[in-house]
């Protein structure tokens, strides 16, 4: 979904919608852009399989919406549950991994207009 300039954009109804929308796939990282608008993006990601590390862009919220991940930056590990949630800096390296089964995760890029184009 894209925001269209609209003061208001609905972008989930529940986790029963984002189950229907983007199931898990076993061994695998399915990603899903929910919404892109100038100041934020939110990609919802279901996790059956580690998310090795990466940088992001800009700088990133990360909430688990179902199960429980490990979230690696810095040398450091965190464990999160549903309603977890983190930030990470712009250009610092991270990955994140579930843990007893699959989980999902929304990232929410804050800023992504204002990045460095590469």
């Amino acid at each position: 979904m894209v925001g269209d300039g609209s003061p208001v954009t609905l972008i989930a109804t529940g986790i029963d919608r984002l189950r229907e929308r983007n199931p898990f796939k076993e061994g695998r990282v399915a990603p899903e852009r929910l919404f892109a608008g100038e100041d934020v993006r939110i990609m919802h990601l279901a996790l059956d399989a580690e998310l090795t590390e990466h940088r992001a862009p800009s700088p990133i919220v990360v909430q688990v919406i179902e199960g429980t991940v490990r979230f690696a930056v810095e040398g450091e590990e965190y464990g999160l549950g549903a309603g977890g949630m983190i930030h990470v800096a712009a250009g610092v390296p991270h990955a994140v991994s579930p843990v007893d089964g699959p989980a999902r995760i929304l990232i929410h890029l804050l800023d992504p207009a204002r990045r460095p184009r590469e």
